[in-house]
This record gives C-alpha cells, sequence and structure tokens, in this order.
C-alpha cells in the first residue's frame, strides 16, 4: 500500500517504520526536520517537511498516488484539516485522525472523519488490565462476552494439539505465533513452549487453560 503519514512524534515515527517494514511504500511528514532526521538511516520511506494539511507538501509526499493517510500529530485541529483536504482535495480511499480531545469527537464525526480516540484506547487498555486481567492483552468487543487474547504456552503443554487446547463454545485458536513465523494452524497442530497462541474466548475461560500457560501468563 501506498500510505502517508501526517506527524513524525512517537506515534508517527514508530508507525512509519512499523509500516515500512511490513514492506509498504511510507512518507511521512512533519513541520520539525529534527523529528524526520531521527527516524534514522535504516527507515526506508521518504520524509518532507511541512505542515500535516499544506497542499504542495502532501502533493510532494505522493498523496495523489496514496491509499491510504494517517494524521497523527499533536494537533486535533491539524489532523481534523489535513484529513479533510486529503479527502476533499485528493480523494484518498482510507483517510485517518488521531483524536486527543474527547471535547471534539462530535465534530468528527459531525464531518464523518474517521478516527481513533487515543485517550479512550489508553483508558479502555489500563482498566482493563487492571480489573479483568485474565491475559496479558486482550481486545474486548463491546456489548459481548468475548474477547481476542494473547497467551504464552508453557513446558507443561508441550506437544498438545490445538483441538485439546480449545473447548467447544468458550476458546477458538486464530493463530500461533512461532519464534519468526506465524501459523494458520489445524485441529492437529502441536504446540510447543514458547509459543504465542491468539485466541477468541469467553470470559472466565482463564481456569480451564491457565496449567498450559507460561508462568509469566498465569
Amino acid at each position: 500500500m501506498r500510505i502517508v503519514i501526517a506527524g513524525c512524534g512517537r506515534v508517527g515515527s514508530d508507525l512509519a517504520k512499523r509500516l515500512a517494514r511490513s514492506r509498504h511504500d511510507v512518507s511521512i511528514i512533519d513541520v520539525a526536520s529534527e523529528g524526520l532526521a531521527a527516524l534514522g538511516t535504516t527507515f526506508n520511506g521518504t520524509t518532507h517537511t511541512g505542515l500535516a494539511y499544506d497542499v504542495d507538501t502532501l502533493k510532494e509526499a505522493g498523496i495523489e498516488d496514496a491509499d491510504a493517510f494517517i494524521a497523527v500529530t499533536n494537533s486535533d485541529n491539524a489532523n481534523l484539516m489535513a484529513v479533510e483536504v486529503a479527502k476533499e482535495v485528493f480523494d484518498v480511499p482510507r483517510a485517518l485522525a488521531r483524536l486527543d480531545d474527547p471535547a471534539r469527537e462530535r465534530a468528527y464525526r459531525a464531518l464523518s472523519i474517521d478516527y481513533v480516540a487515543a485517550s479512550a484506547i489508553v483508558s479502555k487498555v489500563i482498566y482493563e488490565s487492571i480489573v479483568e486481567d485474565e491475559f496479558r492483552y486482550h481486545l474486548t468487543f463491546a456489548g459481548g462476552d468475548v474477547e481476542v487474547v494473547e497467551m504464552v504456552i508453557g513446558n507443561q503443554a508441550s506437544r498438545l494439539t490445538v483441538g485439546e487446547l480449545e473447548e467447544a463454545g468458550s476458546l477458538r485458536v486464530a493463530a500461533v505465533r512461532r519464534g519468526q513465523e506465524t501459523l494458520i494452524p489445524s485441529q492437529d497442530s502441536e504446540l510447543e513452549p514458547n509459543d504465542l497462541v491468539v485466541a477468541a474466548v469467553r470470559k472466565g475461560t482463564r481456569s480451564k487453560v491457565k496449567k498450559y500457560l507460561a508462568q509469566d501468563d498465569q
């Protein structure tokens, strides 16, 4: 994908590096050349100094051929303006803005701007880590008791099959990360110690699988 990012702070720089490592064609814009320089010589995307919503800067960054535009500056107003320009002037298929101030959420919705509410996400993660700490990381679907979780397999589960780990209606494995390889397992696939298992589970399933997990996940 051809992706243009506006904002090279902590979020923007990390996102740009991740996308570039995944072999996407990335350009990143920032008003401060120092932030762009901090990406380092290993960054294989292009960098452009200028305002997030400046038409000439966006053209220089290749927005006319972009599949997606992401505005993650530290200014909600700049992000909103930049996404509006990307959508209305350059007709970018997908445009997404970072939103830090919840009070501006209504304006984003009124303009049909896709956004990520940073404060709400951080709050949700902290809440779940403290109050609903069944697994190390998890995503809860609104209005239900099903979560997507990550769990590390312990030594005691060596040669356990995916089918043996799963519980009908309670736990279903989606993928297994083993070293640098991600696998889509079958029911007969055998698990190995330190495998990172991504699964959809119902709340309360922890007690059923705790014996199979590495010590840090128990």
